[in-house]
């Protein structure tokens, strides 16, 4: 793909206790514009959603993030140039990970679950960081004019 060439590919990843059925809206927003979009549920998650609450099938307790996310490696590498890649909450994270291998053309994390070690940090401290961060900004800013 030339660095002109926009993706014409969507692979959205869903988050956990969800279907790709959740995406249903979002994939036909960007078919009408023009985009080729996937929307995949997790290995075994396939299928009808009442079937699925009826009879959840055994080797879904068996899914841990490696299975997932080569999973959607899989996807994404069977598409003929690199896709966008967009998921929300876990599937936000699995959407990190396929881009840490290297994979798609872009990535959007909705909400995105945060990755090992990450904790959430209280408003305060966010608020500072920022604050912090603008005050260095005006004052490189100001010293480069």
């Amino acid at each position: 793909m030339s660095t002109n060439e926009k993706p014409n590919t969507i692979v959205l990843i869903n988050g956990l206790w969800m279907t790709a059925r959740s995406w249903e809206h979002w994939v036909e927003r960007y078919t009408q514009k023009g985009y080729k979009v996937i929307a995949r549920s997790w290995p075994g998650m396939e299928g009808d959603i009442d079937e699925l609450r009826r009879n959840p099938s055994k080797d879904i307790g068996k899914l841990g993030i490696t299975e997932i996310v080569d999973h959607y490696e899989a996807i994404v590498r069977a598409q003929d140039s690199p896709p966008i890649i967009m998921g929300h909450s876990f599937g936000g994270l699995f959407t990190q990970i396929l881009l840490d291998r290297g994979l798609g053309a872009a990535g959007v994390a909705i909400d995105s679950a945060p990755v090992k070690g990450i904790l959430i940090l209280p408003f305060s401290t966010i608020k500072r960081a920022v604050s912090r961060r603008c005050r260095t900004r005006s004052t490189t800013t100001t010293s480069l004019r």
